[in-house]
């Protein structure tokens, strides 16, 4: 008899209510984080280009979405041409300090006018961006 109380004493209760709420609660981030990447990202018919395969070394700063008919979209709001200057400028320079070093996404229709992509990358130019990637969909 002295075995089996001992042997019931080495018992541990293991109470996973914390785990399961930690498992909660990630599943809500990475839901919540999810949308907020679809939001960022117009609905456009990328040009059908191999591109690059791999992830960026660093995520987009911010990313510009030119639609067809030359709606400039950020963050799923429309802006005028002339407020896109000074939004990338106050994105920009509170995350890096330079915008030469902030990466910028161009996501362009490719029905949009190409006369109007290299006004955009000029004016981003001209603000100081440094780098700037236009996304492709792989063939």
């Amino acid at each position: 008899m002295t075995w089996r109380r001992r042997q019931r004493e080495r018992i541990f209760p293991v109470d996973i209510t914390p785990m399961i709420d930690v498992v909660f609660l990630l599943i809500i981030f990475f839901m919540v984080t999810a949308q907020f990447a679809k939001i960022s990202r117009a609905e456009l018919d990328l040009p059908r280009e191999p591109g690059e395969h791999g992830e960026p070394d660093e995520p987009d700063a911010i990313v510009i979405n030119l639609t067809r008919d030359g709606t400039l979209i950020v963050s799923d709001r429309e802006i005028e041409r002339d407020a896109l200057s000074s939004m990338v400028q106050q994105v920009l320079e509170p995350a890096t300090g330079d915008p030469a070093a902030a990466p910028v996404l161009l996501r362009v229709d490719r029905e949009a006018d190409s006369a109007r992509l290299n006004e955009l990358i000029e004016q981003l130019q001209a603000i100081g961006v440094g780098r700037v990637r236009v996304a492709t969909e792989v063939p």
